[in-house]
């Protein structure tokens, strides 16, 4: 009898989701109407497994396959349970603009939820959902000065280092940011800075961490030097050190920050050209391809 029942119970949910159409994306071999009745009428754990599959889906199909899945979403950031809250929040990144009606309950998690890595996965969604508007720039300096988790911290100044020039008005916020205890939010501090026209600052932080003992620091740092001061006489001379770095994302790094820099970064061609013997297959083409993008 028990048998039955569930029996009856799933053949039940898979006649709620409805048939899938042609068009229709898939994940873990079932339609995206399956992950929709999911996050209706699903346990917390199944509704944080629906969220994911969307989100994944959004990232392989693009954002309009799933946007029928936002309404169904945004219960899910009121979650009393932090790890749906949590897969709620990553899955309506991918789904950008068309999320926009996330928007105000995305902005007060990444500021509020007692949740930590809640509050960072807002705070990222919301850089690809409204990247650059004034409601973020306000929450993530507020957030960059006052959150207590360095990861949180973080994901404020990457919002603000992709608002450029419409991140001015966290300007105060973010010469703090220049103290903070992470290194990383160090680097994406003087990264803002440099944008937004205060090279003077920015460029020895950029330079200074490019010595850090962490290596995606020195990786981060070498990608925003070549965006922050191309023209600076000390930046290709040492991206042309950090080619010589022992980790392979730093060399990758510096090859992909010198190709950026194009012509001006003559100086790099023979440096890179050593690099073609390089152990790591992704160096080898990651050189290859800033020699072209110099010689052009």
């Amino acid at each position: 009898m028990r048998r039955g029942v569930a029996l009856a119970g799933v053949l039940a949910l898979l006649l709620a989701a409805g048939p899938a159409h042609a068009d229709e994306p898939f994940w873990n071999s079932r339609p995206l109407g399956y992950w929709l009745n999911q996050l209706r009428v699903g346990s917390p754990a199944e509704r944080e497994q629906a969220a994911r599959g969307v989100g994944e889906m959004a990232e392989a199909h693009g954002a309009g396959s799933v946007a029928a899945a936002v309404p169904l979403l945004l219960p899910c950031l009121d979650a009393t349970d932090a790890v749906l809250r949590a897969a709620a929040a990553e899955a309506l990144g991918p789904i950008g603009s068309r999320a926009e009606t996330a928007t105000p309950r995305l902005l007060s998690l990444f500021e509020h939820d007692p949740d930590p890595t809640v509050r960072r996965l807002a705070g990222v969604a919301m850089t690809r959902v409204d990247p650059g508007s004034s409601g973020l720039v306000t929450t993530a300096g507020r957030v960059l000065a006052t959150d207590d988790d360095p990861d949180v911290r973080q994901a404020a100044a990457a919002a603000l280092v992709e608002a450029g020039p419409a991140a001015r008005p966290a300007l105060s916020k973010v010469r703090e940011g220049l103290d903070d205890h992470s290194p990383i939010v160090r680097v994406y501090a003087a990264a803002i800075l440099a944008r937004l026209g205060d090279p003077d600052v920015a460029v020895p932080v950029l330079l200074a961490s490019l010595q850090s003992h962490d290596p995606p620091v020195r990786a981060e740092s070498a990608v925003l030097l070549s965006d922050a001061a191309p023209t600076d006489q000390r930046t290709v001379p040492a991206l042309i050190a950090a080619l010589g770095d022992d980790e392979r994302q730093v060399r990758l790094a510096a090859a992909d920050a010198l190709g950026a820099i194009g012509p001006p970064a003559q100086t790099a061609i023979d440096p890179l050209w050593r690099l073609i013997h390089d152990p790591d297959e992704a160096v080898r083409e990651h050189s290859l391809r800033a020699l072209k993008r110099i010689k052009e």
